[in-house]
């Protein structure tokens, strides 16, 4: 992950103070009432805020931290100029909470209690989080109508200037399929007379915070599934496969998956001169683009005063290309939170939009590289690696229920987890499967082990167990390889590949002591479990407990895994019943005592496909 400490910021620029009408309060206010705006008005006395003020009003505007540094530098001079409204001296604070977990908490019916209080005003960068806030009634209330475009910024795949002219920038450039079909390549640059590029490395920003890493997901997967990002649906994100699969290869792929898009940028500055052997291309705003290539001068303090600092320029320039297949230009609005008609809170947060919208508010977007709302900055110059002129295209509208589903199933699979895998090796698995060229039951499993195993990321933990009878003296279950990260030395090799030799040394005899070997697994992971990570022992099976071994029934077991449950430190027990005679009744028992679930694989040709599901189920 990168380092979220450097910020991209901007010193404030001074500007003259002018005399300007003063209005009479209770026309602002019929004004207001009755819905009424005039961008250029202003509700404030430039003669009365030299005189200072009686009283102050506080106004809390959030956003994101791409937007932090350009609207805290248009809130200290407007601060600085003591805007009065209604007699009161506005004080603008922002502050930065990433937009998706502002969205969520609208979404949710925000509480004080929960989420702490609510801004004046939200900004968000991205109209996708607009819409992931409006997916509850309870957003729709709190939003209102539609917020003000107060700026934009294109998503581009943003290359170190060398390689985006080695593949012909400005006239080709990446598309979002050139990412799909070339992600972590080792002889794309290779086979380009630059080996010493090494693979094509790609890196993007966290969908969870990241509104640009949303796009790139859906953007990507659209790609695959060969259908326009805003036509993916909910259902479709968290339920085909095909579409789950393309968001794990897409993930699994990726060099670098930043916290935030602020840290992308700080992480591709601190590379220096190696940049090039380290990233391939970037999901980034263009905005970041351009602070890249010119420097910032400035940064905000914790308390959000602008104070000395600066990040200086990439030493390696980059490039933006604007892909054909998707072009996503966010927009950032202007979202009063709230704040009832006529009240001296929206009085004031009109004032500050104002300001934002105006002439010098403007000028402070486009200094950070940010377009104006109808997509012009004269700024963005072909020198510096950007278009001046974008192409004319419409949105695309997402629907918020798809977003969520997109950002949970990317959750769920970026997590690393802790996780025992337990496969029935009993002699039932011998039996051949219809329709797959003679291949018996364990011979389609391990298949599918194999391609699943490399799906682990390098971060996460994993261990196998197998499974019949008398395995180690009367114990139905053996420990093949420890539970531990994939990145660990095991032998003479990496746990991964411990892990493939194992399974292909399976072999299938026995019965099938499932209820005395899911208990054991869930206590030795419970004994290994791992904070901040999903902990599941992953269990397959074809069959019915019939070990005679042992007498515990299946009554027994659930009681028990009931008990032992810690709802503090969870442990879960996903099941994968294999093939038409696995007694999925129990199996969906089991899953239920540890708040999982079951997944069927009544053919046992899928059973590839419903391990991606599980794996990416959380």
């Amino acid at each position: 992950m990168a380092d979220a400490r450097h910020r991209p910021r901007h010193r404030p620029a001074s500007r003259s103070v002018a005399p300007v009408k003063i209005f009479i309060a209770a026309i602002v206010v019929l004004l207001l009432a009755g819905g009424g705006y005039v961008a250029s008005t202003r509700l404030v006395s430039r003669d009365e805020a030299r005189a200072g003020c009686a009283q102050t009003m506080p106004l809390t505007v959030r956003t994101g931290s791409t937007l932090t540094a350009p609207l805290t530098q248009i809130a200290a001079t407007y601060n600085d100029e003591r805007h009065q409204v209604l007699g009161k001296c506005v004080q603008v604070k922002v502050e930065t909470v990433d937009s998706g977990q502002t969205a969520e908490a609208i979404a949710s019916g925000w509480t004080d209690q929960q989420y702490g209080q609510a801004p004046d005003v939200w900004v968000p960068e991205s109209a996708d989080w607009v819409a992931l806030a409006k997916a509850s009634p309870a957003g729709v209330k709190m939003l209102g109508d539609a917020g003000a475009v107060v700026a934009s910024s294109p998503v581009v795949l943003a290359m170190p200037r060398p390689m985006a002219v080695a593949l012909g920038w400005p006239d080709r450039q990446l598309s979002w399929a050139d990412l799909r079909a070339n992600e972590n390549s080792t002889s794309f640059w290779a086979g380009r007379g630059h080996p010493e590029w090494g693979d094509f490395n790609i890196g993007f920003a966290n969908p969870q915070t990241s509104a640009v890493g949303l796009a790139a997901v859906l953007n990507v997967v659209a790609s695959t599934v060969g259908q326009p990002s805003s036509a993916l649906t909910a259902a479709q994100l968290t339920g085909d496969l095909n579409t789950k699969g393309a968001i794990l290869t897409f993930e699994r792929g990726a060099d670098l998956v930043a916290d935030s898009d602020t840290d992308l940028l700080s992480s591709y500055v601190g590379w220096g001169k190696n940049a090039p052997a380290q990233m391939s291309a970037l999901v980034m705003p263009e905005s970041m683009v351009y602070q890249a290539n010119v420097g910032t001068s400035a940064t905000v303090a914790s308390d959000d005063s602008i104070s000395a600092g600066a990040l200086r320029p990439a030493a390696v320039p980059l490039v933006a290309a604007y892909p054909t297949d998707g072009l996503v230009v966010d927009e950032a609005s202007y979202q009063p939170l709230g704040l009832p008609t006529g009240s001296d809170r929206a009085a004031a947060a009109a004032d500050f939009r104002a300001e934002l919208t105006g002439s010098e508010g403007q000028a402070a977007f486009q200094s950070a590289g940010f377009r104006s709302p109808d997509r012009q900055n004269p700024k963005l110059t072909q020198s510096l690696g950007l278009v001046p002129t974008l192409r004319t295209e419409p949105r695309a509208v997402l629907d918020g229920k798809a977003i969520a589903a997109a950002r949970n199933t990317f959750i769920g699979i970026h997590r690393r987890g802790n996780t025992l895998a337990v496969y029935d090796t009993s002699g039932s698995m011998d039996l051949p499967v219809a329709n797959s060229g003679g291949k018996t039951r364990l011979q389609i499993a391990v298949g599918a082990a194999d391609a699943a195993i490399p799906l682990f990321a390098k971060d996460s933990r994993l261990g196998l167990w197998q499974f019949s009878t008398n395995l180690d003296g009367t114990k139905p279950y053996r420990e093949l390889v420890p539970v531990g990260l994939m990145s660990d030395e095991v032998g003479n090799g990496t746990r991964e590949e411990a892990l493939v030799a194992a399974v292909n040394g399976l072999k299938a005899k026995g019965g099938t002591g499932l209820y005395a070997t899911a208990l054991a697994a869930f206590e030795s992971l419970s004994a290994q479990y791992q904070p901040d990570k999903p902990n599941q022992v992953v269990l397959l099976t074809d069959g019915q407990n019939d070990d005679p071994t042992s007498s515990m029934t299946l009554t027994q077991l659930i009681a028990t895994l009931k008990a032992e449950y810690n709802p503090k430190a969870p442990v879960h027990i996903i099941t994968i019943g294999y093939g038409a005679d696995a007694d999925m009744d129990a199996l969906r028992q089991i899953s239920a005592a540890t708040g999982s679930k079951t997944y069927p694989a009544q053919d046992p040709n899928s059973i590839f496909q419903v391990m991606v599901n599980a794996l990416t189920d959380r």
